[in-house]
Parts: structure tokens; sequence; C-alpha cells
């Protein structure tokens, strides 16, 4: 017991260290290359980028996992990689050198994440296990706060005591990020394996056939479409805040705080209510909420009621996410590493469509037609495909129920 206590703990710990590392980079890299002359789409190709790359790292690395029964080794490599990719940041001088950065940063975040996602999983008792992962996930919200207030306490000190501009500020805070993750990978070695667990749970594993399992299904695709709204956050909402709202870059980390601070708290919450009154009610909560926050936000034209909007919206797009792993590991049958990974990576997936899309849009429609932004019209879409999508998941609850 103590071991798992142990175990759990040390994960929130590189949960946190992690998203303050990432926090650091991702919400500046859309103005940092928007001033080197680039599109909407190809800011939107940063995410996307980086998305694709930890989708088909996280299914691979799930799957292998699962194969040579280790779990830990595939950290430390993750973290020293992301060390080296925030140097050579700092170095970057044009568009494709930070699109090569992307792509490689999201290769090896899926070495990282939906490995440790296994590891806490497997790290918890079953009536405990979605609070777990809300506790992992909520320490990466807490981590991405820390991370966006850094943000702005770094330009502001940056500026002020180098009397440098602002593209200069960006390039420290990318060092910055690297010292966060030299911190992140010393702590992944005090992980300790969970072999023996998943050697006496595999034959009550393989009774759950997967392809027979239509909640399971539901879950992955809410997983694709609910993954489109953090990477239209990242990117597209960074340029519309900032265009469009004029909103100072380091006011924008400060929203991203708020957003992240608010699904810290709901995470836990809604992962409580799903331990106690079973997935799928968690599932229609979360969704809905996000599905209604998605269809109002291209109607919204102040400023302040935009933002209660984005934290409303954020906060059931983050509360999803522990709630969907700890529904695959109950719905999924066995090979949880391969499954945990597939719902990493079709939740990756749509961050890499959603930029796209949204740059498209962003770039096709930048005027406003009568109340509507146009711009951010993508948003409308994927609130209405994730509520008709809802409609699929209560035939899940009449067979399980966590």
């Amino acid at each position: 017991m103590e071991r798992v206590k142990k175990n759990i703990f040390v994960l929130m710990s590189l949960a946190f260290t992690g998203a303050v590392g990432i926090a650091l980079i991702r919400p500046i890299l859309p103005i940092f290359t928007r001033r080197m002359g680039v599109t909407g789409f190809q800011v939107g190709a940063l995410v996307s980028g980086f998305m694709f790359a930890r989708a088909v790292a996280a299914y691979i690395c799930g799957r292998f996992s699962d194969k040579i029964e280790r779990r830990k080794v595939f950290l430390p490599i993750g973290f020293f990689a992301y060390i080296i990719s925030c140097i050579v940041l700092f170095f970057s001088r044009n568009y494709f050198d930070v699109l090569f950065i992307s792509i490689f940063q999201g290769t090896f975040s899926g070495l990282i994440w939906p490995i440790a996602q296994v590891i806490t999983i497997e790290s918890s008792v079953k009536s405990f296990k979605t609070r777990a992962l809300s506790f992992y996930f909520a320490s990466g919200s807490a981590g991405m706060s820390i991370g966006n207030a850094l943000i702005g306490t770094t330009i502001i000190f940056v500026m002020f005591l180098f009397k440098a501009d602002e593209n200069y500020a960006f390039r420290i805070i990318f060092l910055l990020s690297g010292v966060i993750y030299l911190i992140g990978f010393f702590i992944s070695f005090f992980i300790t394996e969970t072999i023996p667990k998943r050697v006496l749970t595999r034959e009550i594993e393989r009774k759950v056939p997967v392809k027979e399992n239509s909640g399971f299904i539901a879950v992955i695709i809410l997983g694709f479409l609910i993954g489109i709204i953090p990477g239209l956050i990242r990117s597209i909402i960074v340029l519309y805040l900032n265009e469009q709202f004029l909103i100072p870059t380091k006011n924008i980390a400060f929203i991203l705080m708020a957003i992240n601070i608010s699904a810290l708290f709901s995470m836990l919450f809604f992962s409580y209510l799903s331990d106690k009154k079973g997935i799928v009610k968690g599932l229609l909560i979360v969704g809905f909420i996000t599905g209604i926050a998605s269809v109002i936000i291209p109607f919204i034209n102040n400023t302040f009621l935009l933002i209660i909007f984005l934290v409303i919206l954020g906060t059931g797009a983050r509360s999803f996410t522990p709630i969907s792993r700890s529904g695959v590991s109950e719905l999924g049958g066995r090979r949880l590493g391969q499954n945990i990974g597939l719902i990493n990576t079709v939740n990756n997936l749509g961050t890499v469509i959603g930029p796209l899309a949204g740059g498209f849009f962003y770039d096709l429609f930048p005027k406003p037609f009568l109340f509507i932004n146009c711009n951010v019209l993508i948003f409308s879409f994927i609130g209405i495909l994730i509520l008709l999508s809802l409609l699929f998941l209560p035939g899940a609850s009449r067979r399980h129920t966590i």
C-alpha cells in the first residue's frame, strides 16, 4: 500500500513538473511564429504537428509497453529529449525550425504521458481509479497554471531587467522550460514498476473483448471530438484573443491559467461523481458542458463573457480526460497500455485536425458576419457533433458501472 501511495505521489509530481514545462512553451509559440510572418494555417500546423507525432507515438509505445511488460523506461528517455529540444528552440531562427521541434516534442510526449497514465491506473484500486487519475491530471492542471503565470511574470521581468523586446523574453522562457524538464527527468527515476499487478490481472482482462463493447467505441469517438477543443484553444483562440480582442500576450497567459485552475477543481469533482455514480453519467455531464459552451463561443462579442465561456469550455474538456481514461480501462478489456494509447491517439488526432481546420477558418473568414464571428465558427460545428455523440453513451450504462 505504501508503494502504491508513493507511486501515485511521484506520478503527480511528474505530471506537475511536465505541465509547467509545456505550459511555458505552447502558449507563446503561435505569437512567436506569427511574428515571423506565417499564416493562421501555419500556426495551427504547429499544434497539429505536435499532436500528430504524439498520437502515433502514444499508440505504438502503449502497445510496445504491453509486449515488453515495462513502463517506466520510457519516461526518462522522453524527458531527456524534451531538454534537448528546449535548447534547440532557443536558437531557432525560422518557422520550419519551430515546426520541426514541435513534431520532435510531440513524439516524446507520446512516450511520457500515456505511459504515466497507465502506471497511475495500475497503481490504484478499482474504487479509487478515476480519482487517482483525476489527482494526476489535476496536478497537471496546477502545473499548467503555474507555467502560464510564469510566462507573464518572466516576460515582464526580462523586458524590465534587460530592456529587451518580447521576442527575446520568449527565448529565455524556452531555456527556463528546459530547466523544468531536467527536474522531471530526475523525478522519473523514483517511479516503481507495476508488473506484478499486470500479471495477476491479465486473465481477468482477457474476458472483456473490446470489439463487442459499444460503450468503449462511444468513448473513443468523444475522445476524438473533445480532443479538438484544447488544440483550438492553444492556437487559434490565442490569436483570436490577441488580434480581435487586443489582449496582450501576458494577459492571455493569465486567461489560460484561469482555465487550468478551474479545470483542476472540476476534474476532482466529476471524477468523484464518476467513481460513485458511474462512468457514463460523468461522461454525459462533462460532454454536455463542453458541447454547449463550444456552440456558443462564436456568438460572443464581449471580452469578459468570452473569457467566462472559455473557462467553462476548458473545464468540460479537461474533466473529460481522467474520466475517459478510467472508462477505457474498464470497458476496453485486456492490453491496458494499448487501450490507453488508443484513447490518447484519437484524442491527439482531434488536436491535429482542430488547429488545421481552425486556422483555415480563421484565414478564410477574417471579418464577422452580423454578430457571428465566422473565423471561430468551427467551435459551433464541433459542439453540435459532441452533443450528438452523447446520444450513443446511455447504452453503455446498462452493461458497465464503475
